[in-house]
């Protein structure tokens, strides 16, 4: 009588247990780093834009550019220093001083500014990427900053565990675009045909290269 007491009560309880769960959202970031569309713009002393800053912005272009690099030289057109003749002369020089720091893409033109007297201003501005830790990822707690009090010990944690690996991992991205990947990686010279010829000793294909067969050597 009490075990057919017991089997009942189970049956009854069983439909509840059902609809219990164990399942919980992670705590943990499922989001990797980001690369963001910027825009670089710096307003520059033209006579002071020489061959080491001229370097230097090609080395920025380089990491971070996605686009044409353009810049207008300004000139006062009631000055008899800092007139158009000049300003144009300047364009040229700086278009040519980026070419030969590897930016290809450029647009440098000249800008009437009235009452500038004789100093030249260049302002220089190309579209880029950027590298960002993932969206809603913040430092962890005590990073570099005093380990403030939770919020709530329920629910979801406002940090999601390994956003700070994300985050220090933008910061030393050199060339965000890379990440992007790159068209042209289908040569004879890619990974995949290196990974044949080390691992299958194959070429053109995962066939292994026929045995070398020599001339054979005199028995006699």
């Amino acid at each position: 009588m009490k075990l057919s007491v017991c089997l009942v009560a189970l049956l009854a309880l069983a439909p509840a247990l059902s609809g219990c769960s164990v399942d919980s959202e992670t705590w943990v970031n499922q989001n990797r780093l980001e690369v963001h569309e910027d825009q670089f713009t710096d307003t520059l002393e033209t006579s002071k834009i020489d061959d080491g800053m001229l370097h230097a912005i090609g080395v920025y272009y380089y990491r971070f550019g996605n686009g044409t690099l353009t810049g207008a030289v300004s000139y006062d057109p009631k000055s008899s220093k800092n007139n158009l003749a000049r300003a144009k002369a300047e364009a040229a020089r700086i278009t040519d001083g980026l070419h030969r720091n590897g930016v290809k893409d450029v647009q440098i033109t000249t800008t009437p500014a009235p009452g500038t007297g004789n100093v030249s201003t260049t302002v220089l501005t190309f579209p880029a990427l950027t590298a960002h830790s993932p969206t809603g990822c913040g430092m962890m707690p005590g990073y570099d900053s005093p380990i403030p009090a939770p919020k709530t010990g329920d629910g979801m944690s406002d940090y999601g565990y390994g956003c700070t690996v994300e985050t220090l991992l933008s910061r030393q991205v050199s060339r965000p675009s890379d990440m992007l990947g790159k068209p042209g990686f289908d040569s004879n010279a890619n990974g995949r045909r290196q990974a044949d010829v080390v691992e299958m000793r194959g070429y053109y294909s995962e066939k292994s290269n026929p045995p070398l067969e020599g001339e054979a050597a005199s028995k006699n």
